[in-house]
């Protein structure tokens, strides 16, 4: 409690001092601008919907799982969610990942790619699953720095995936660690 009033503290005065707007905490401010992804810099990362119709929607689990959601403001059933977790004591990303990766097939999902990447400043694990039950297309982004880790889930019917993959990525490829 007592560290996540002083973030709230920290965040006001940031906001009121840095990136103030003509009336503080407006809707010009750049820290209030979901687009801009500074309201995640607490949590230690920074993510942009810039030039995207994708918005910040509320999540009744995100103060349990610091979980963060974004959808199309068209209405679409796409949603990119953003979760934060800790390494703990795995060794290295790729160990965490596989780690629950082993479940995913129990789930009736069904694993494509994987791929190693450097983003954001971090180190990247990029899964493309499938769940042909539920007719879904995933794409996930595992992000480590520093025994940190941010897990990027953009999720989609099959058949519109294609469309909101670019979207998604363009999000994704924005992600920078603070």
């Amino acid at each position: 409690m007592y560290h996540t009033m002083k973030t709230f503290i920290f965040s006001v005065v940031v906001a009121l001092t840095s990136w103030s707007a003509p009336f503080p905490v407006s809707g010009t401010s750049m820290m209030t601008d979901p687009e801009e992804g500074r309201f995640l810099e607490p949590h230690g990362f920074r993510l942009k919907t810039t030039n995207l119709k994708w918005t910040v929607v509320p999540d009744e689990k995100a103060s349990i799982f610091q979980t963060f959601r974004f959808a199309p403001t068209n209405g679409q059933t796409a949603q990119l969610t953003v979760r934060k977790d800790d390494l703990g004591q795995q060794k290295n990303l790729e160990v965490y990942a596989k780690k629950w990766m082993r479940e995913y097939p129990q789930y009736g999902f069904e694993i494509l790619t994987t791929k190693n990447m450097q983003i954001g400043g971090g180190d990247g694990l990029l899964i493309d699953l499938v769940h042909r039950g539920k007719n879904q297309q995933i794409r996930q982004l595992v992000l480590h720095k520093n025994k940190k880790v941010v897990i990027l889930t953009c999720l989609d019917d099959i058949s519109k995936f294609r469309s909101t993959v670019s979207d998604c990525n363009q999000m994704m490829t924005s992600f920078s660690w603070k």
